[in-house]
């Protein structure tokens, strides 16, 4: 059944939308350590499901997103942020998840309003999950 154009998102001024919302990277594992190592978020970022998803109109719908300048935020070793642990070892074999920007902010505004976004990022001192948190500012 086809949903009513009624858009409930503009009873609200502001809109936020944040978390693990596990969308991952279509790209090889390896090139996508490289592009992370030479700093290429661009080129990742191309290949981002969300991003994808979003560019044709399947989800978030005049969502906005700060830029992304820091590096995939999932699946980091527990207790270090400097090594990916993308294989995961379970009885029913190897599950591979490669680094994404799973963890991510997304905000819509009424349309006569607007907040503006004056950093995103993730922090690199908290190390107890395989999820570096992100954050964001705004004004």
């Amino acid at each position: 059944k086809r949903l009513s154009a009624f858009d409930l998102t503009l009873r609200f001024t502001h809109l936020f939308w944040f978390g693990d919302l596990n969308y991952r990277l279509d790209m090889d594992v390896q090139d996508i350590l490289a592009h992370v190592t030479k700093k290429e978020f661009e080129a990742l970022l191309a290949v981002d499901q969300l991003n994808l998803e979003r560019e044709k109109n399947k989800v978030f719908l005049r969502f906005r997103e700060g830029d992304i300048s820091f590096p995939p935020t999932y699946r980091y070793e527990r207790g270090s942020r400097d090594s990916y642990m993308w294989q995961k070892f379970k009885p029913t074999g190897v599950r591979i998840n490669v680094p994404s920007w799973c963890d991510r902010i997304l905000w819509k505004s009424h349309p006569e309003t607007h907040v503006v976004c004056n950093s995103y990022g993730c922090t690199d001192d908290i190390v107890t999950s395989d999820h570096s948190p992100v954050f964001a500012t705004f004004e």
